[in-house]
């Protein structure tokens, strides 16, 4: 059952990367139905794992249904009665959110690190897509958006869309590209499972896949990545031994970039955005990067001073809450996060809510920095630096969005788990492939082949 369980997480984070391309390219015609494609998989991943004692009834997961439960009542004490906006609205702030125990009760740290290599070599096919979408025009079929739209992207800098791969649209790339850096520091740093070419080839698909995305939050989120290993490599097992060792090798990977023409092309283009935005901010771009991340935690603060005391209703600011109460897709409360829930849930569910989202973190943080501390493996840490705001502040509406939340949180919890517990799952999945050997071998002793037959 365990390998079942596996199997289905794996589904689900495959679909989470490619179920934009089925959305655009596939199946156009049934993009609105694709955009749930993920919940039966949830769904049967909470069946089994129940099935099999691997469902974590923990403090967390008993808080989401009281929230969820509360979040009913306010939306009929508010007044809105589409029940298929409230149950969409549901299934966006609490249906996914206990995968992130699930996750981490199913996966050890060998899964970890091998879905850590599975999104280090997709940014080779997606880099090259991305190139391949950054120099086709704009209406090209590559660069359709949801439902085959021939203009369904966004406008980056010099004619040019902001790229987003094998996703609907760039927030994307805005979330695969720093899990990938984060596994691509681990693997550089400590044992790896690509060879040292492949892993160059990774790590030279990241780089230029920054320039290329047209997007500041990519390059940041990205950069943070970085930061985050350098500052942790003394805490590390290696310690700062393999220093020179990964200084060479990023400098190889460094002069492999510079010999390509697109990035040189990428380079230019995205400092014309980086201009564009510093003329909206009189000149400051870094100031105005710094302003919208700070007005994100204060802005919601006055929404929820002007939120009715019930809210309007959970799903009523999500785009598939427009479409079914107004009859077209766009923000009919507040764009950003925070503001949304407030709006939605009112000022005491919203707030209860967004702290849900801060304890969230915090105990991730708390996980992570326990593992480098006590067993000086900084993994945790780095996948933790390109999740957290995911977690925290990020919309969870666009469904893309919402799964890398739970599955990053969730892949560090899985990381962060002691040697122990891991050696146990280890020996429990050894078990039960034994137990299925045994029953196959007394089947054949049952049932021996007919003579004559062939075997």
């Amino acid at each position: 059952m365990m390998r079942n369980l596996k199997a289905l997480i794996w589904a689900y984070i495959v679909l989470l990367i490619f179920e934009g391309s089925l959305r655009k390219w596939v199946f156009p015609s049934y993009a609105d139905i694709l955009l749930v494609m993920r919940d039966p998989l949830a769904l049967a991943i909470y069946v089994l794992a129940y099935l099999s004692g691997r469902f974590p009834l923990n403090a967390f997961v008993l808080a989401t249904l009281a929230l969820a439960a509360a979040s009913l009542a306010s939306s009929f004490l508010a007044g809105q009665y589409n029940m298929l906006v409230t149950v969409y609205g549901l299934r966006i702030n609490y249906f996914h959110v206990p995968l992130i125990w699930v996750i981490a009760s199913v996966l050890d740290r060998r899964d970890v690190e091998r879905v850590g290599t599975f999104f280090l070599l997709v940014a080779l096919p997606m880099t090259a897509l991305m190139v391949l979408q950054f120099k086709s025009p704009v209406d090209s079929r590559i660069n359709r958006g949801i439902g085959g739209d021939e203009v369904g992207q966004i406008f980056g800098a010099d004619g040019r869309i902001r790229p987003p791969g094998f996703f609907s649209f760039i927030t994307g790339p805005q979330l695969v590209y720093p899990r990938a850096a984060a596994f691509f520091f681990h693997q550089i740093g400590s044992k790896r499972r690509l060879s040292w070419p492949v892993l160059a080839a990774c790590g030279l698909a990241i780089i230029v896949a920054l320039p290329v995305s047209i997007s500041r939050t990519v390059m940041l989120a990205t950069v943070l990545v970085g930061i985050t290993f350098v500052v942790t490599m003394p805490f590390h097992r290696t310690g700062m031994g393999s220093l020179p060792q990964i200084a060479l090798f990023m400098g190889l990977v460094a002069a492999g970039v510079s010999f390509l023409p697109v990035f040189r092309e990428a380079r230019e283009v995205f400092m014309m955005r980086w201009d564009t935005a510093a003329v909206g901010t009189n000149g400051d771009a870094w100031g105005g990067i710094f302003g919208r991340i700070f007005a994100g935690f204060t802005q919601p603060f006055y929404w929820a001073s002007q939120a009715p005391l019930f809210g309007n209703g959970i799903g009523v600011g999500s785009n598939v809450g427009a479409r079914l109460l107004q009859g077209r897709v766009g923000f009919m409360l507040a764009e950003d996060e925070w503001g949304k829930v407030f709006l939605e849930l009112g000022p005491l569910l919203g707030a209860a809510f967004i702290g849900f989202r801060i304890a969230i973190a915090c105990s991730l943080a708390w996980a992570a920095l326990s593992a480098l501390v006590t067993r000086h493996d900084n993994l945790p840490i780095l996948i933790f630096s390109a999740s957290a705001i995911a977690v925290v502040q990020n919309q969870w509406a666009p469904p893309t969005i919402l799964g890398f939340a739970v599955v990053g949180a969730g892949l560090i919890l899985a990381a962060a788990k002691s040697t122990d517990e891991a050696e146990d799952e280890l020996e429990e999945e050894e078990a039960e492939g034994d137990g299925a050997t045994e029953e196959a071998e007394e089947i054949d002793v049952v049932h021996p082949p007919a003579e004559g037959s062939t075997v």
